[in-house]
């Protein structure tokens, strides 16, 4: 089943890469009363975990192809990197995709971009990024700063993908156009360069947020709860809080790679949002 949505004259088509287990040991404030209670509201454990999806995207106009994120390829196991199959089984080559637009530079997102080998797995695709988030990675001051990054070995992928795709990347301003009626949204805080993915076309908007939510179950009820990722929890939690506000008062649809399906934000309670989903055309 495939799952996709017109923008305008954009299709935007829905890669599932994996689903992870999100608990308390991921966002701690879920170790509470209040976690039990999302919880089991939804049928789960106290304890949970919410199964939640890694996914990447395909954007299509016209006879250009795009994705959005690529997804782990083989850096979290055999359950995941699962996206190229999902584009093959959706129609598409990864030869024909012409541009990745990456969200940050986490291994859930850039791991997909290249094969066993090394080698590109999207060998004619430029890689699209904010210039803030690529200036961290590369600095060798980040290394020195985070040392559980370097010891996960994410900063060596980050290298290794910067390596297949040499002469093929293209740093982008925090605002900046990827492609007309496609532009980068800061949301910093994740990461330092974190970027949503602005996706306007024929009077709607669909906004691609990145990793500002890794549980609806959790955090639209809850934006002060961050996830242990965020390289700055107070920025993140800043970042998801302005953001949801804003949604909940505009006519903008949201997706992202940790997101079941599309849909609008709305307030739900005081602090608190729901997502109520759109429907999708199914293949």
């Amino acid at each position: 089943m495939i799952e996709q949505h017109q923008i305008g004259e954009f299709t935007l088509v829905t890669l599932l890469d994996g689903m992870f287990l999100c608990d308390g040991d991921f966002i701690p404030a879920a170790k509470s009363e209040e976690g039990a209670a999302l919880f089991k509201s939804v049928g789960l454990p106290a304890v949970g975990p919410s199964p939640e999806p890694i996914n990447a995207f395909i954007l299509k106009r016209g006879e250009q192809i795009w994705m959005i994120d690529a997804g782990c390829g083989a850096e979290l196991g055999p359950r995941f990197g699962k996206a190229p199959s999902a584009l093959k089984n959706a129609g598409y080559l990864p030869e024909k995709v012409e541009g990745v637009i990456l969200s940050h530079l986490h291994e859930d997102h850039i791991g997909g971009l290249i094969n066993e080998n090394g080698e590109p797995h999207y060998p004619n695709a430029t890689l699209y990024l904010s210039e803030v988030e690529l200036a961290f990675w590369v600095d060798t001051d980040s290394k020195t700063a985070y040392p559980e990054l370097v010891e996960s070995g994410l900063f060596d992928l980050v290298k290794s993908v910067l390596v297949a795709y040499d002469g093929a990347i293209n740093p982008i301003a925090a605002t900046g156009e990827v492609i007309p009626g496609v532009h980068l949204v800061p949301l910093y805080g994740h990461t330092p360069g974190h970027s949503g993915i602005s996706i306007t076309d024929g009077g709607q908007q669909l906004l691609i947020w990145g990793d500002v939510v890794h549980s609806t179950l959790l955090q639209l009820r809850y934006p002060h709860w961050s996830i242990g990722f965020d390289l700055d929890p107070p920025r993140a939690i800043a970042t998801r809080k302005a953001l949801l506000a804003q949604l909940a008062n505009s006519n903008t649809l949201v997706a992202g790679p940790h997101v079941t399906g599309i849909g609008k934000i709305v307030g739900y309670c005081e602090g608190g949002y729901k997502m109520h989903l759109h429907s999708s055309d199914l293949n």
